[in-house]
């Protein structure tokens, strides 16, 4: 009897640890206007991942290789939102 196939999981990489790890562990921020949003995974286009349960990925200071001087509003923004 062959063996069952494993599924596939997605990985992405957080952009603040650079740790991979599966999508559903990450919350995924888009830019929208002229800042940036929390949404939900499952939306098309570009978008960015910080790891979900880890608050050192929330800080200002491992947020700036990506969102350089947006990184502060960025921070901000993570803290306020609920975690998921």
């Amino acid at each position: 009897m062959p063996l069952p196939t494993p599924t596939h999981v997605p990985e992405r990489t957080c952009v603040a640890c650079r740790r991979k790890r599966p999508q559903g562990e990450l919350l995924r921020l888009t830019p929208q206007g002229q800042g940036w949003v929390v949404q939900q995974r499952n939306r098309t286009g570009r978008g960015l991942y910080v790891c979900a349960d880890s608050p050192a990925c929330w800080q200002e200071k491992p947020l700036r290789r990506a969102f350089r001087a947006q990184a502060g509003v960025v921070s901000a923004l993570l803290q306020t939102h609920p975690t998921p």
